[in-house]
C-alpha cells in the first residue's frame, strides 16, 4: 500500500482536500516539498484530527481560501496561518483557545472567523487590525467583556456572542458599527430573559415520527408529530448543542414570549424533570403545510448574505415582494415595541411563505431580550436589526424586481453583481435611504417604518388586509 505522501501527491492538482477525521495524515503535514505542489488548493479540511500545532511549511499554500481546523486541540492560533495571504474563511471551532488575537491571522484577507466553543476569555486590542472581517462566531466561550477596539472592525456585519460570561455593558464603539446587522447575546448575565411558564406542556402529550423529518437546524430537528390528537411540527433540541446560536433553554424562553400571527413560534414547550432541574427537550409548533423558505443560507462566497432565492421562490411578483416586506416589518415592529426581543437572524432563509400567501418570521435560535431601561442599548439593538431588515428588502428587490435600493453602507457591486436600475425617487426611496445607511442614530425605528409603509399607496393592499396586520 502506498504511503500517505504518495497518496497526497496524486491529489496535488486538487482545489479541495478533505483530511478530516484521519490522524494517519498528521505526519505528512510536515512534508514541506509536498505542499509546495498544491498550487491550486482552495479548501483544506483538517477537522477532528487531534492536532495541537501546524508546521510552518503550510504557509506555502498561497492559494488557500478556506481552512477548517475544528474539533482539534489547538491552544493558540498556528503561526503559519498569518502568512496565508489569500485565506478568507477560518474555522477553529471546538478547540482550546483562550485568547482572540490577530497576531497569527491574515488581517488583509480574513472575512469569516469561527471560534465557537473554545475557552476564550479575552479579546486582544489588536483585534482592531481585522479590518475586513465580516462574520465572527464567538458563542460558547468565556468572554466577560468586549473591548472598545472591536469598534474599529468597520466591516463587521454579523457577530455571535451567545452563552459567554459578559457581565459589563457592551462598548458603544462596538454596538454602533456601521454595518453590524446580526447579533446574538443570549446566555450572558447582561441579558435577562424571563422564564417560560405559560407554554409549558406535559411531555407525555407529545409524540413524533423520527422517520418523518420536516427540517433540520443548528439547534435541533423538526419532525411530524402529534399533540393531543392534532398533527403538529415537533422540534427536538440537540442537548448540549454548541452551535453558533444560544442554548435550547434560551430559544425556548424566547418562544414563550413571542406571540404574533406573523411569527412562527411554539404553541408549547415540553421539558423533562430529573428531580433536581428541568431540561428543555423540545417544542410543539403549528404544522404549516406547504411553507417554503424564501432564501438560501449564506455561502462561502456571500458570507453574511443569503446566497439567492430558494428553489420555490425564484420568481415573485411585485405584489408578493411588497407583501413580504409588510409582513416582516409588522412582526419586527411588534417584537421590538412590545417584548423587546431581537430576532438576531433576519434573513430570507428564515422567512416562510405559507400556504395562505403570508410571509412569517421563523427561527428564534439567535434571539435575546434586551433591557428597556438602558436607552442607549435599546436604540442600538433595534437599529442593528433595522439594517438586517434593510438587507432583506434589498435582496427581494434585487432578485425579483431587478431594482437597486439606495445604500450608503456598501458599493453597488458589493456582491460582485449589479443590483439593477436604481429605485425611483419617492417615499419608498427616502425610507430605504434612511434604513440602509451607516449612522445608526439616523435609522428609523420599526414603528416609524411600519407607519411610513402604511402611508404609501403601493402598500395599501397589505395594510388594509386584517390577516397581514
Amino acid at each position: 500500500m502506498p504511503d500517505t505522501s504518495t497518496l497526497l501527491e496524486d491529489k496535488a492538482d486538487s482545489t479541495e482536500l478533505d483530511l478530516s477525521s484521519s490522524p494517519v495524515w498528521n505526519d505528512t503535514l510536515h512534508t514541506a516539498d509536498l505542499w509546495g505542489r498544491f498550487t491550486h488548493l482552495k479548501l483544506l479540511d483538517l477537522n477532528n484530527n487531534g492536532l495541537t500545532s501546524l508546521p510552518t511549511c503550510l504557509e506555502v499554500l498561497s492559494s488557500l481560501d478556506i481552512l477548517f481546523l475544528s474539533e482539534n486541540n489547538f491552544e493558540t492560533i498556528p503561526e503559519c496561518i498569518g502568512k496565508m495571504q489569500q485565506l478568507r474563511v477560518l474555522s477553529l471551532r471546538g478547540n482550546l483557545l483562550t485568547t482572540l488575537s490577530s497576531s497569527n491571522l491574515p488581517s488583509a484577507s480574513l472575512v469569516w472567523l469561527i471560534l465557537t466553543n473554545n475557552k476564550i476569555e479575552t479579546i486582544d486590542p489588536n483585534v482592531r487590525e481585522l479590518v475586513h472581517l465580516r462574520k465572527l462566531m464567538l458563542s460558547h466561550n468565556k468572554l466577560t467583556s468586549i473591548p472598545q477596539e472591536m469598534g474599529e472592525c468597520k466591516s463587521l456585519e454579523l457577530i455571535r456572542l451567545a452563552n459567554n460570561e459578559i457581565n459589563v455593558p457592551l462598548p458603544s464603539e462596538f454596538l454602533t458599527l456601521p454595518k453590524l446587522a446580526w447579533i446574538s447575546l443570549a446566555g450572558n448575565s447582561i441579558i435577562q430573559c424571563p422564564p417560560t411558564t405559560h407554554k409549558i406542556i406535559p411531555k407525555s402529550s407529545v409524540s413524533y415520527d423520527e422517520s418523518n423529518i420536516l427540517g433540520r437546524g443548528a439547534s435541533g430537528t423538526v419532525f411530524l408529530g402529534n399533540h393531543n390528537g392534532k398533527e403538529v411540527a415537533v422540534k427536538v433540541f440537540k442537548q448540549e448543542s454548541m452551535g453558533s446560536d444560544g442554548t435550547a433553554a434560551d430559544e425556548a424562553a424566547i418562544n414563550g414570549l413571542v406571540n404574533h400571527p406573523l411569527a412562527v413560534t411554539a404553541d408549547g414547550i415540553y421539558i423533562s424533570d430529573d428531580g433536581d432541574s428541568f431540561t428543555h427537550e423540545g417544542m410543539v409548533m403549528e404544522l404549516i403545510k406547504d411553507a417554503e423558505a424564501l432564501g438560501k443560507v449564506p455561502s462561502f462566497q456571500t458570507v453574511t448574505r443569503d446566497a439567492g432565492p430558494s428553489d420555490s421562490a425564484q420568481d415573485m411578483s411585485r405584489e408578493q415582494v411588497l407583501s413580504v416586506v409588510w409582513n416582516v416589518a409588522s412582526c419586527l415592529e411588534h417584537i421590538h415595541s412590545s417584548v423587546r426581543v431581537v430576532n438576531g437572524d433576519i434573513y430570507l432563509h428564515n422567512i416562510l411563505l405559507c400556504g395562505d400567501g403570508i410571509a412569517k418570521v421563523s427561527d428564534w435560535g439567535a434571539s435575546f431580550v434586551y433591557d428597556d431601561k438602558d436607552d442607549s442599548a435599546v436604540n442600538c439593538f433595534e437599529a442593528i436589526e433595522v439594517l438586517a431588515f434593510g438587507r432583506l428588502v434589498q435582496d427581494l428587490f434585487d432578485w425579483h424586481l431587478g431594482t437597486a435600493l439606495p445604500d450608503l453602507t456598501e458599493p453597488a457591486d458589493f456582491l460582485g453583481r449589479s443590483r439593477g436600475e436604481m429605485l425611483g425617487a419617492g417615499k419608498l426611496f427616502d425610507l430605504m435611504s434612511s434604513i440602509l445607511q451607516p449612522r445608526q442614530c439616523e435609522r428609523p425605528t420599526f414603528s416609524i417604518i411600519k407607519t411610513k409603509l402604511s402611508a404609501m399607496p403601493e402598500f395599501a393592499f397589505c395594510a388594509g388586509t386584517p390577516n397581514h396586520d
